[in-house]
């Protein structure tokens, strides 16, 4: 077996699509069987990563096979996180998601990152293998939380808190300031407004900023479009709240996410809650969330945040 990792192209989109769609098929039919069907990336999904960093999108090739497994690597400021990773099944336990992996970690690092890790499955064994043996550490729970908005009416304006759409603003650039800014705050480094970015440039939803006291402190990235064909609820891929603005902020925030999903006709809604976060989880939970899947976030270098206290960091590093 003669494999070779490259950097990946638009023209591999068919082959990334279809090694993905069969590895995690195996995945599911192993670790959720009761889960009927499993449907295959958007174009859209794998051309966002594609024109984010494109540089840090790579693919394993074996030469008589093609393309038999892809990896994605994602820059948050000085944060960096990799995923997917996906192998073809009849090619895993050969090095191949190993060579990947080792690749855009790499690849993280040598463009600036000083936090590098991911997420995984728990219950998926050989993968928490696969990382620990590369020299990922375990660091934390995450916990996605979801409720259904079957029947869901719009929540009363708050009197305190304004909330206004990335896509009305009337100067974007001063918004995608403030998501930096409100990033660094949580976490020295960090900068969402990538994905302030991404869930604009390409149509798949819109982001949220609350403003307390003339004072934009928190904002919410929605996905109302899913990663997948045919799946039709909606995700938060980040939000972000300063220090000292959570229990103001937090519930504003997500009832306007919950109005917008709603709004897109999506019939669910999904937001990752690093499980440590007692309150915001608490807050969340009253809200009629219940847990739909659990995380494990590794860590190759630096800090992955969870342990501080400071404001609300709530994402997931999931691609």
């Amino acid at each position: 077996m003669a494999v070779v990792v490259r950097q990946m192209k638009v023209e591999d989109l068919e082959d990334v699509r279809r090694v993905d769609l069969l590895a995690w098929d195996d995945l599911v039919r192993r670790i959720y069987p009761e889960i009927p069907k499993t449907t295959s990336r958007t174009d859209a999904n794998i051309l966002s990563y594609l024109h984010t960093d494109g540089d840090g999108a790579v693919v394993a090739v074996d030469e008589r096979a093609g393309i038999v497994g892809s990896s994605f690597s994602h820059i948050w400021g000085k944060t960096g996180w990799v995923g997917p990773l996906s192998v073809l099944p009849s090619y895993q336990g050969m090095g191949v998601g190993k060579m990947l992996l080792k690749s855009s970690l790499r690849y993280l690092e040598d463009r600036g990152c000083a936090d590098i890790g991911l997420e995984t499955l728990p219950e998926q064994a050989s993968t928490l293998g696969l990382y620990l043996r590369v020299g990922l550490r375990p660091e934390g729970l995450v916990v996605v939380l979801g409720r259904s908005l079957e029947g869901h009416k719009p929540s009363p304006a708050s009197a305190a808190v304004s909330i206004e759409r990335f896509t009305d603003a009337r100067s974007k650039d001063l918004l995608l300031a403030r998501a930096k800014e409100i990033s660094n705050s949580l976490h020295p480094g960090l900068d969402f407004s990538v994905e302030v970015g991404v869930a604009d440039k390409f149509s798949f939803g819109d982001t949220l900023f609350a403003k307390y006291d003339g004072k934009a402190c928190g904002f919410c990235a929605l996905h109302t479009v899913m990663r997948r064909a045919d799946m039709s609820g909606a995700a938060v891929r980040c939000i972000g709240v300063r220090p000292g603005y959570g229990e103001i902020v937090l519930e504003p925030l997500l009832s306007s996410a919950e109005d917008l999903a709603a709004e897109a006709g999506c019939p669910e809604i999904l937001v990752a809650v690093p499980a440590n976060r007692r309150r915001a989880t608490d807050s969340i939970l009253s809200r009629g969330y219940s847990v739909t899947q659990t995380l494990e976030r590794m860590m190759w270098m630096g800090s992955s945040g969870l342990a501080s206290g400071m404001g609300d960091n709530l994402c997931s590093w999931s691609g």
